[in-house]
């Protein structure tokens, strides 16, 4: 089912508490022009830029490792996982694929006739979404297990069986008068999904579709 409540306020600090932070390292010309994307996992911060470009720094110290160059547009999505797989998506509607530790494309594919808004990978596959589906605005996308997807739709959330394409179970976050696109997804360990909904969250839970998959 799907809950719908308010967004709670902020809450305040804790008086007495010391919060001490501190810069450790800046970069003062990551990419010539303004950065779109940013991802980190494994050690490894990777941006992407306007520039057509993306970058992979070394988290521990900012050192740049590599630039990427393979796309004709701006950088619109980036995935990297903890087992270093690379992939980027951009506005010329390509998806590549990257070897994160010589810096070398390993894959190009055109993909959709826009921007590609959301990129993940399973191990066996990499999926995307861009501004040429059916919303118009980029599915956002969540991998719950290497068979099941969930995607963001018009008021809704989708699953989906990876392997066959099938859909699964739709679960509608409001009143279809009222639907606005899902547009963040966030899958945490237990399966559950958060959503933002318009200026609501979303928590679904569906376990039939989980339960058919085991």
């Amino acid at each position: 089912g799907a809950g719908r409540s308010s967004l709670p306020p902020s809450p305040e600090p804790c008086r007495g508490a010391a919060l001490r932070c501190r810069l450790t390292h800046s970069v003062a010309c990551a990419h010539h022009k303004p950065i779109t994307a940013l991802r980190a996992a494994a050690g490894r911060l990777v941006t992407g830029s306007q520039d057509h470009t993306l970058r992979v720094f070394r988290l521990e110290d900012s050192c740049c490792l590599f630039t990427l160059q393979g796309h004709s547009g701006a950088i619109t999505a980036v995935y990297i996982d903890q087992t270093m797989v690379l992939a980027s998506g951009g506005q010329d509607g390509a998806i590549c694929l990257w070897d994160v530790l010589t810096g070398s494309r390993v894959s190009h594919m055109f993909a959709h006739r826009g921007d590609v808004t959301s990129l993940t990978c399973t191990t066996s596959c990499v999926i995307s979404s861009g501004l040429d589906d059916e919303l118009g605005c980029g599915a956002s996308l969540g991998v719950i297990s290497d068979n099941l997807l969930v995607t963001g739709g018009q008021g809704c959330v989708s699953f989906w069986d990876i392997g066959y394409g099938d859909l699964l179970q739709t679960v509608y976050l409001g009143k279809s008068n009222e639907s606005q696109p899902a547009r963040q997804i966030l899958v945490l360990e237990n399966a559950a999904i958060v959503c933002n909904f318009g200026s609501e969250l979303s928590l679904v839970y569906v376990p039939s579709v989980l339960e058919k998959l085991d």
